[in-house]
């Protein structure tokens, strides 16, 4: 199923989700990561995992949450979400980990 941006390409390699944090850290974003089990179009709302990284950590500590939250939740897609602190809200999000089978 189609799921947000990137969702027509092959899954993203380390390096271009490493590319993709830089981006969000240049643009002053905020990542956070959400997953769900079984995401609709018409859910909009998944589960937050942990808190956003307001101290804007490297990409390599985003990079193992991502992975955390990927081998806590084997079922489930994880997205990764930048939120910008000045419109109080998500502005790019897109699956970086999706269930295996």
């Amino acid at each position: 199923m189609p799921l947000e941006t990137f969702s027509y390409l092959p899954p993203l390699t380390e390096t271009e989700l490493g590319a993709q944090l830089g981006n969000l850290a240049d643009r002053g974003l905020i990542p956070g990561i959400e997953y769900a089990t079984d995401p609709s179009p018409h859910d909009a709302y998944w589960r937050l995992w942990k808190l956003p990284f307001v101290d804007r950590p490297d990409p390599a500590t985003v990079l193992a949450e991502l992975d955390a939250c990927a081998a806590a939740n084997p079922g489930a897609h994880v997205k990764l979400v930048g939120y910008d602190s000045v419109r109080q809200g998500q502005v790019v999000a897109f699956v970086a980990r999706r269930p295996a089978a």
